[in-house]
Formats: structure tokens, C-alpha cells, sequence
């Protein structure tokens, strides 16, 4: 059926209705989230109201309703009280049509087992490192699967619904979709013809002295704006060290458990991870290897570490262990890489002081990102160089991705300035701590007796171990045939694993997330149950 858009545009809809249950909805997700995609439906469009969709396409309302909300939780659309729903900006530019794929499991994506059994044969031979690709699992999950998910835990998943778009048009420009204004494309034109070549590599001089201020402000950090890199994610920042850090066959030391979507980067040049045993009070540096500086060229070089909030058990490393993590690698030759992936939102008591922070000497590399701080769509990532780093990383940058993307940079910077940021990091962790502890009580109703809770102190997930023999990811794959999203614990681990699941309670109300634990009980009891009844044949 045609879809009145409000440009006047047809957009054709097209029903399977011999599915059942979410089917419809997951269909009315799946091709609004493709039109905007590929930019059928643009930047401030507005879709039409529920009811009058329902009406159009013969379904119930709440079908509609429904899969504005998972488009909403993934960024893709924002309302408006009193005026509707509209496709978010930073969708402006159309992308490749996405289609529909078959489930597959939570924890990874497809791994091809011969690389060289590809549908089509190149004309010239791939490289080494394309090689090397095609086998590393990829940690995600399909968006179009995850959000189809009624119940979205996933610890990724954050209040997309709450950021405050009004007061974000106001401080940076951009276009009120209402009004039907233009983008500010001039001002971010001139703001980039103006900068030097070295701004050019690194990200617009405006926002890397709005974030080194803000860093040494609220997370007592080393900086200054010359040593800011402002990226589009930062994935793409890691690769970026992964090229110039480490060599083939060279080990990368990463916290065992830790999260395995940063893995691919460094696997991708050779490297081979060597897993640093975490406990209750975060990283055990006792355990670490006792080498010395100038030992072979496969010793270790890199350490990534997440100190403030452990991924993905919650932990915080306590500050004696922080300055002896500090001592170990100037000792070793190795470099930190720190990533404060939620650093600032701290749910109990103050932010706390970065490693990067105890580091007088330069040596740490600080990564951060505002994906959790203000929306989904702004993936923009960024970091703090050590002196010694910046002009390599400048002259990677020139040879593979030159520019970041300066409407976003740009638009942060004035939210910073203006002090939106703080404020709206403010009310952001007054909501989090209500979905966290509502997460917590429902947990605690529904499964004390097989679950033990980690801390929750920061960030928007908690992990919840079940008992040992347990099958987590057989867990989270049976949960998503029940529409539940959630992540498992052991693919995390580099070692010997351990079960429980991560999960998310930020992108839904206090009242889903207990309706969401309800459902997920008797699931975890029927796998725990499994687990026994294997244990005792």
C-alpha cells in the first residue's frame, strides 16, 4: 500500500500476512529501516502516525507502534511530542540497500571456513591481510535481527528515545525538520576550508579543544587539543594502532574476558591475543608477564585495558593497581591502550580519574567515544596521542581516511561549549540508575536462586553469571526465538570461560525491562535445568 510521505512521495509497503506474532511488525521495521537506508525517506521526513499507518496497511496500531519504537531504539527516527515522528538527520546522505537476511546467532557473524571458496573468484590474488579477514568472527549481531527483539537488552543498546533533539538543533544548527531549513552546509564548508592540512587529518581544531577541555574537566585527563584525534568510530581508531603498533605474529595483550568486537582490528595484522586474568577488583597485574624491555620482536607491545569499567564484567580496577599497571608497562616496554568506552556514565558517586590521567610520563593512549553519551547514530569516536604518536598517526590518516566527519565533530563541539553536554550527561544517569536497579529487582525476583548479579556502577549493562555448565550462547539464541536480545559471557573469554549473560538496560522502560526479565526466567531456568541434568548422566 502507498505510504504518504510528507514531501509528497509515495513509499510502497508490501505485507506477508500468513506470518504470526512479531512477524508483521519486524516487516513494517525491516522496509521503513531499508527506505531510510537507501534514502527513499530522507533527513526529517516525517512518517505518518501509527494509527493512520494501521489503518492503511490493515493491522493493529500497536503493530505500527511497536516498530517506530525499534526503529527509534536503533537511531534511525526520533519523535517529537505533538508533532510526530521523523527520520534523524544523520541519515541524510542514502546508503546500499539493505535486504533481509536469515537469523543467525547473537554472538558472532558468519566465519567462512575456506577462504578461498568465495561465490566469485578475484581477478588478481587478495592480500595477506584480506586472507587473514576472511576467518576472523566478527563479534555483532544484524541490526534488523536485534531490533525485532520486543525486548532489547543488549548492552549496546542505549535511550535513543530520551536524547533532547530540541535543544541540540538550538546549540549546534541544525535543521528543524518542521521548518523545512537546510542543512548548515556552509558553515561546515568554510569551517573546513579554513583549517590546516593537519586539522584536515585529525578532525576539525574546534572540536579537538572543545573535548581535551572537557576530558581535563570531567575525567582529569593529560591533554591538550594537538594531541586529539576525532575519528568515526572507535574501531576505526584501533585499526589505525593495530598498523602501526603491531607486527605479524606479535602478541596483543587483552583483559580475559574482553570485548572481542575490538579483536578483529589487531587480528587483521597478524596479531595473537594473550588473555590478562581479570578478578572482582579488575585487571590482576600480579599475573602479568614479568619481561623486561628489549626483549624479542614478538613480546608484546600493546596492552588494552578498560579500568574504569570493566568490559564486560563491571569491575573497577582500584587506583593501587592502576599505578602498578602504570609501573609494569614502563618496565615492559609496553603501551596501554585505554578505552573508556562509558566512562562518563558513572551511575554511583563521581566520575572516576582516568588512567590516562596517572600517566605523567605520556605513554597512554586514551580512547573514547560519544555513541553511549548522546545517541546511537553519532558513532563518533575519539583519542588521546601520546606526543611521540601524533605524527604517525596523521601520516596514516592521510594515507588511507582523510577527513572524519566534520558535521558531527562540529555539531559536538558546540554542545560541549555550550554545556548541553553536561547537562544532558546529567539526566541521562538519573534514567540509567532507574532502569538498572528496576533491571536488578526483576532479576532478583524472578532468578536469585540461579544468578549472581555483577557490579553496575557505571555504563548501561550488568552481567548476570549463571551457574557453571550452563550454555549461554544456546541460552541467547533461544531467547531470541522469544524476541528477548541479550549477549552471552563466554565468547568473551580467551581462556577458560565462563557462562552468564550481558545485559542492557538502557533502551528500555523500567516497567519493559521487568516485563523483559519475566519472559527471559523461565528460559535460563530450563537451560540451567539442561545443564544439571547433562552433569549428572
Amino acid at each position: 500500500m502507498p505510504m504518504q510521505k510528507r514531501r509528497g512521495t509515495d513509499l510502497l509497503m508490501h505485507l506477508d500476512r500468513s506470518v504470526s506474532g512479531d512477524g508483521l511488525t519486524r516487516q513494517i521495521y525491516t522496509q521503513l529501516r531499508a527506505a531510510i537506508l537507501d534514502g527513499r525517506l530522507r533527513a526529517g521526513d516525517r512518517l505518518p502516525p501509527s494509527r493512520d499507518l494501521a489503518r492503511d496497511l490493515g493491522v493493529a496500531r500497536l503493530t505500527v507502534a511497536t516498530a517506530y519504537e525499534w526503529l527509534g531504539a536503533e537511531g534511525y527516527v526520533y519523535g517529537r511530542v505533538g508533532a510526530g515522528t521523523f527520520v534523524a538527520a544523520v541519515f541524510a546522505e542514502p546508503a546500499l540497500p539493505v535486504t533481509a537476511s536469515a537469523p543467525r546467532p547473537h554472538h558472532a557473524l558468519p566465519v567462512r571456513s575456506d577462504p578461498a571458496s568465495a561465490i566469485q573468484e578475484p581477478p588478481v590474488p587478495l592480500s595477506s591481510w584480506a586472507r587473514r579477514i576472511a576467518t576472523i568472527p566478527l563479534a555483532g549481531i544484524s541490526p534488523a535481527e536485534s531490533a525485532a527483539c520486543m525486548w532489547d537488552m543488549r548492552p549496546s543498546v542505549g535511550a535513543a528515545d530520551a536524547f533532547p533533539w530540541a535543544r541540540w538543533r538550538r546549540t549546534v544548527g541544525w535543521p528543524d525538520p518542521l521548518a523545512g531549513d537546510a542543512p548548515p552546509a556552509s558553515a561546515v564548508l568554510s569551517a573546513a576550508t579554513a583549517s590546516s592540512y593537519w586539522d584536515a587529518l585529525l578532525g576539525p581544531l574546534e572540536t579537538r579543544e572543545a573535548i581535551a577541555a572537557w576530558l581535563r574537566r570531567s575525567r582529569a585527563v593529560r591533554c591538550v587539543s594537538e594531541q586529539i584525534l576525532v575519528a568515526g568510530s572507535v574501531q576505526q581508531m584501533l585499526a589505525l594502532l593495530a598498523r602501526l603498533l603491531i607486527e605479524p605474529g606479535q602478541q596483543l595483550l587483552v583483559e580475559d574476558p574482553s570485548y572481542v568486537g575490538f579483536h578483529a582490528a589487531f587480528l587483521a595484522e597478524g596479531a595473537v591475543l594473550a588473555g590478562m586474568p581479570v578478578d572482582e577488583h579488575g585487571l590482576r597485574v600480579e599475573a602479568l608477564p614479568a619481561h623486561e624491555r628489549g626483549m624479542d620482536g614478538a613480546a608484546p607491545r600493546l596492552a588494552i585495558v578498560t579500568p574504569s569499567h570493566q568490559y564486560p564484567t563491571g569491575v573497577t580496577l582500584t587506583l593501587e593497581r592502576r599505578v602498578a599497571l602504570l609501573e609494569w608497562a614502563r618496565r615492559a616496554g609496553v603501551v596501554l591502550v585505554e578505552d573508556d568506552y562509558d566512562g562518563d556514565l558513572r551511575l554511583e558517586g563521581q566520575p572516576l580519574e582516568a588512567l590516562r590521567g596517572l600517566d605523567d610520563r605520556d605513554e597512554v593512549i586514551y580512547l573514547g567515544t560519544f555513541a553511549k553519551a548522546l545517541y546511537p547514530a553519532v558513532r563518533l569516536g575519539f583519542a588521546v596521542l601520546p606526543h611521540w604518536l601524533i605524527e604517525p598517526v596523521a601520516r596514516a590518516r592521510a594515507a588511507s581516511d582523510r577527513h572524519p566527519a566534520w558535521r558531527d565533530a562540529m555539531a559536538v563541539a558546540r554542545f560541549i561549549e555550550a554545556g548541553e553536554l553536561e547537562r544532558h550527561l546529567a539526566r541521562m544517569r538519573r534514567l540509567y540508575r532507574g532502569r538498572r536497579d528496576a533491571l536488578t529487582t526483576a532479576l532478583r525476583e524472578h532468578l536469585d536462586d540461579l544468578i549472581t548479579i555483577g557490579p553496575a556502577d557505571a555504563g548501561i549493562h550488568l552481567l548476570a553469571r549463571l551457574p557453571d555448565g550452563v550454555d549461554d550462547v544456546a541460552l541467547v539464541d533461544v531467547a531470541q526465538r522469544h524476541s528477548i536480545a541479550c549477549m552471552p559471557l563466554s565468547p568473551h573469554y580467551q581462556g577458560s570461560a565462563r557462562p552468564g549473560l550481558l545485559l542492557g538496560f538502557g533502551g528500555m522502560s523500567e516497567a519493559r525491562l521487568a516485563e523483559g526479565v519475566r519472559r527471559l526466567a523461565p528460559l535460563v531456568r530450563d537451560a540451567v535445568a539442561t545443564a544439571e541434568g547433562a552433569h549428572a548422566l
